[in-house]
């Protein structure tokens, strides 16, 4: 297990981490330049700025911890800052706590029928997991989550809420048609954008609703 999925893993486990964190600035207004880096380095930045807001979100930390995971996801994925940081913002407590627990994942390898942190994820592992973070239990089956789930359209989705076309289910980023997801054995938990052919079909739900 490498140190960024142990970092993931302890946080989840309710450890208080805010030492050997990558901090990015804030950068909350602007388009985000896109990345210069590797994607596995992107990867680690995603994970371990959204593990060290997790730990960090009862405590006047927090808010720099969630600006600091928006700037980096948009420059990642060449969005604006700005926007994506007051859709995480404008999410209740709970949606926040589910997403941040899918990007402190970003990085773990697909694994069929897996659910565990810093080892594996399928796309409906990945919601499970992430939603028990916020004490939402989910049904472990992508369209079995989003029958159960509120329905929801663009308009009225949370960050955090499900995305689901058949034979598969994401976490929306609050934004266009970003998204979380363990989606193949040839991809790990990544952040990215939904199918151009897939967006206009795709359901919205809310497992809280």
């Amino acid at each position: 297990m490498t140190i960024r999925q142990k970092l993931a893993t302890f946080t989840i486990a309710g450890s208080l981490l805010f030492g050997g964190v990558v901090t990015i600035g804030a950068g909350t207004a602007g388009a985000a330049q896109r990345p210069s880096q590797s994607a596995p380095a992107a990867h680690d930045q995603v994970a371990s700025t959204a593990a060290a807001a997790l730990a960090a979100i009862d405590t006047d930390q927090y808010i720099r911890r969630l600006s600091d995971v928006t700037y980096v996801v948009a420059t990642r994925l060449g969005v604006d800052s700005g926007r994506l940081h007051r859709a995480w913002t404008s999410a209740d407590r709970s949606h926040q706590i589910a997403l941040l627990a899918a990007l402190s994942q970003v990085g773990v390898p697909y694994r069929r029928n897996t659910s565990k942190p810093g080892v594996g994820f399928d796309c409906s592992g990945l919601t499970t997991y992430a939603w028990a973070q916020a004490g939402v239990t989910l049904v472990r089956q992508s369209g079995a989550q989003i029958r159960n789930a509120a329905p929801r359209t663009r308009e009225t989705a949370q960050a955090g809420d499900l995305v689901q076309y058949p034979g598969h289910v994401m976490m929306w980023l609050g934004v266009d048609s970003l998204i979380v997801q363990a989606a193949n054995f040839a991809r790990d938990v990544e952040v990215g954008v939904i199918a151009k052919r897939r967006a206009n079909g795709v359901k919205f739900g809310d497992p809280t609703g």
